[in-house]
């Protein structure tokens, strides 16, 4: 009996160990959920304050590829610039040497003593600072800015122009597995025509290339004192400028009309003498001829 009580003890004991040792597995189970949500939270401690301090950086760095399409926008920028000067040519030789340190040159030029229209190509990143420095030649009675955005126009153009490529490495493929010459004559027909549609498209990336690098300054000088032209586009302004070449023409025409009067006049003289002696050879009388008879 005495033995059986033992071993009754034993199994029980074992039971019992058995059961509290899955209830602390149970406990840790469910406690560890919990854990890891708090440590998710920003007011957990322990855990807050590391994802406090990594929130800026995460702000940072969405802010960070914004910026970068932002500097990464192609424009064309063009500007017009127009200045009151005392000395018209000495202007014109200034504007010119600004566009020249700032790695541009003058690609028009339209010059007279009153005066004179210049056009300059500067580096888009320095035009903000030529305009500053035209600034300083006279007084600004115009100044403006202008970009448009070519972005697409150029990612555009890029994707046509690999594809192009691709195009005509294909058909030079071709050419040379042709095996007749009617077989070669159309596969040179074919690789002409996308040569040169491919050629045109590196003309037009070229293009907008040379426009996205250097900015166009339009640079307009006026002698001090010299009247200015509105420059506003409204109905009254388009009015008025309709009405001044209208007095301008009939001003054209009346210098002209005075310049040809003395000429009228000499001419109406001689017409009215040529009249005159015409009439008086009418209003002469034609004596009568007489025949003779024979005498007999």
């Amino acid at each position: 009996m005495a033995g059986r009580s033992l071993l009754a003890l034993g199994a029980l004991s074992l039971v019992l160990v058995a059961g509290c040792s899955g209830a602390g597995e149970r406990t840790n189970a469910a406690v560890a959920p919990e854990v890891a949500q708090g440590q998710a939270q920003p007011g957990f401690s322990g855990g807050g304050s590391g994802d406090a301090k990594r929130q800026p950086e995460k702000g940072q760095s969405a802010a960070a590829p914004e910026q970068a399409a932002l500097e990464a926008r192609q424009l064309i920028r063009t500007a017009r610039i127009e200045l009151s000067v005392a000395e018209v040519a000495e202007a014109v030789r200034k504007a010119q040497e600004e566009a020249k340190a700032a790695g541009g040159f003058a690609s028009e030029e339209n010059a007279r003593e009153q005066r004179a229209t210049l056009t300059v190509r500067v580096p888009a990143d320095k035009l903000d600072e030529v305009l500053n420095r035209l600034d300083d030649l006279g007084k600004v009675i115009v100044r403006e800015q202008r970009s448009q955005d070519v972005t697409d126009q150029l990612v555009d153009t890029k994707s046509r122009l690999e594809s192009q490529r691709a195009s005509v490495d294909r058909v030079r493929a071709l050419l040379e597995r042709a095996g007749s010459v009617s077989e070669v004559v159309q596969v040179e027909g074919e690789l002409t025509k996308r040569q040169a549609e491919l050629e045109s498209l590196q003309r037009r990336l070229e293009s907008m290339s040379k426009q996205v690098a250097m900015a166009t300054v339009t640079v307009t000088l006026l002698r001090e004192g010299q009247a200015v032209a509105p420059s506003s586009d409204d109905f009254l302004s388009g009015l008025a400028a309709g009405w001044r070449a209208f007095l301008s023409t009939v001003n054209a025409l009346l210098v002209a009309f005075g310049a040809m009067l003395p000429f009228l006049v000499a001419l109406g003289l001689l017409g009215a003498l040529l009249v005159v002696v015409l009439r008086r050879r009418k209003r002469k009388p034609v004596e009568p001829v007489t025949a003779e008879t024979p005498a007999g």
